[in-house]
């Protein structure tokens, strides 16, 4: 239990906002009927790519241009209007996954630890912190879902524009590295 309040306490935390970003990014590209299982695929592949380097799996994605075309990709079909877009926000959650910076707190450095001897055993404890530090995310889209206001906000041309714009930046700032460093000030400015 002390383990989900502490990954409550770190959804607030800047180290967490890389990954409430492209939540709320995914949500802004979406259409109203498909944002609850996007947001669920999303949050499957964060797991799992959070979990790979526990269990000695090197991934490409460190690798700034991979990182790029990944996150290009994932934007591209989650944006595009064919079912496939679903399928981009598991590459999306894929690299946020990879990329995410974790507030480590005494609870999950336990878990990342034994984690490290027994990677099956962090599985699960994992995906309880990331289900708890994506509750501020979970809430927008319940807010979305449930908001008239503010899905007809979303759904405004500027709006959407907006979140077009942004998407098509971010591959961008994976490439040049800007996103690495704005993921590594997030953290640092958790531990303040």
């Amino acid at each position: 239990m002390s383990l989900l309040v502490e990954a409550f306490r770190s959804g607030l935390l800047p180290c967490s906002w890389s990954i409430l970003l492209l939540a709320l990014l995914l949500l802004g590209l979406r259409k109203q009927g498909e944002r609850g299982e996007v947001l669920g695929l999303f949050y499957l592949a964060t797991v799992l790519l959070a979990w790979l380097p526990l269990a000695g799996v090197n991934l490409m994605l460190d690798h700034r241009l991979g990182g790029a075309a990944v996150l290009a990709a994932g934007l591209a079909l989650t944006a595009g209007r064919f079912r496939a877009g679903v399928g981009g926000a598991a590459l999306v959650g894929a690299f946020a996954g990879a990329t995410w910076v974790p507030c480590v707190g005494p609870e999950l450095g336990s878990v990342l630890t034994r984690g490290l001897a027994e990677p099956s055993t962090a599985v699960l404890p994992l995906a309880l912190y990331l289900a708890g530090v994506m509750v501020p995310s979970a809430l927008i889209y319940l807010l979305a879902a449930k908001d008239a206001g503010f899905r007809r906000l979303l759904e405004r041309p500027r709006v959407r524009i907006g979140f077009k714009v942004a998407a098509a930046l971010l591959p961008v700032a994976v490439a040049t590295g800007v996103h690495d460093r704005l993921v590594g000030e997030l953290a640092r400015l958790s531990n303040l």
